[in-house]
């Protein structure tokens, strides 16, 4: 019989949403050639295993997208820091990608016929039009999946006083998993919003947000629920 881990959860700190001024929100890969079915990444994945996406996509078009566009229309009114982060290489070869992360690519793109998935001349680079910046809001290329490891995000956030980060986006268990540990790691503070998230699979979803809760920061049911700790001045 498995023992609860729920009294651990509530050891880590909980998030204080009462300085607007050190906060942003942080959307992650809303590209098509990431948030997209039948585009870039998902139509190689979809390409390979016809039947594995199916998850994934009915999980981004009716609750990811919608939930990231509630919180931007939020975050926007109230004039809280809004940064995209965006996964991309301005060179075909993907030189400036890590050799592990090159080769699954070029695995992937020879399997499923199609090219040039993450080169930023590719017109599925592109932040799908209901999320895409506005003018002036901060938009950050990074070439691995943590975010803090392949972009200046954490120069951003530093030269801004940022301290408290509010993040979505996809994959839970990849690109907002690996941005989200180095960022708690590197002091943070960190919530993720279930529902403004997506993985392929919906136990890597959990999993990734239970191993979070327990070590690194807290996550929120919803993005109507981060709102309303937001406009409380509440912690979560």
């Amino acid at each position: 019989m498995t023992q609860s881990l729920d009294p651990l959860f509530d050891l880590v700190p909980k998030v204080d949403l009462s300085c607007r001024e050190r906060m942003a929100l942080l959307v992650i890969d809303m590209q098509y050639h990431d948030a997209s079915p039948d585009r870039g990444l998902g139509q190689a994945l979809q390409r390979v295993a016809p039947d594995a996406m199916r998850y994934y996509n009915e999980r981004l078009e009716t609750r990811t997208v919608p939930a990231i566009r509630r919180l931007l229309e939020f975050f926007r009114a109230e004039d809280i820091a809004v940064i995209h982060l965006v996964l991309g290489s301005d060179y075909r070869d993907l030189r400036d990608f890590p050799e592990r992360m090159r080769a699954w690519t070029r695995n992937l793109e020879r399997a499923a016929g199609v090219d040039d998935i993450w080169w930023s001349g590719n017109p599925d680079f592109d932040v799908r039009t209901e999320l895409a910046p506005l003018a002036g809001e901060s938009v950050i290329r990074k070439t691995t999946n943590g975010a803090f490891n392949g972009s200046v995000l954490n120069d951003l956030l530093q030269r801004n006083g940022i301290s408290t980060l509010v993040i979505t986006g996809v994959v839970t268990s990849a690109c907002i998993e690996t941005t989200a540990r180095d960022a708690a790691d590197r002091g943070y503070a960190c919530a993720l919003v279930d529902d403004a998230m997506a993985d392929y699979d919906p136990d890597m979803h959990r999993a990734t947000l239970k191993a979070f809760a327990l070590n690194f920061g807290r996550v929120v049911a919803s993005a109507d629920e981060l709102i309303r700790a937001i406009r409380s001045g509440a912690a979560v």
